[in-house]
């Protein structure tokens, strides 16, 4: 990882913890379309339900990956 990405870790450290919550909670919204624009990206045409169920899988299929000792 690079300076920055290092920078960014410090600065985050300072931030009050309602503001860090925020932007938590911002930065997950942002992956999750972010996710999401990749899916239909993959797959031009595919609704929106398909679209999410396809991030389901693909998010269980990372915590089951994570879940392994």
């Amino acid at each position: 990882m690079d300076d920055s990405f290092w920078e960014e870790v410090e600065r985050f450290k300072n931030v009050p913890g309602g503001k860090k919550m925020t932007d938590s909670l911002q930065l997950f919204d942002a992956a999750m379309r972010r996710m999401l624009a990749g899916i239909e990206s993959q797959f031009p045409g595919i609704s929106d339900e398909e679209a999410r169920r396809i991030r389901r899988e693909r998010l269980e299929r990372i915590r089951r990956f994570e879940a392994i000792p």
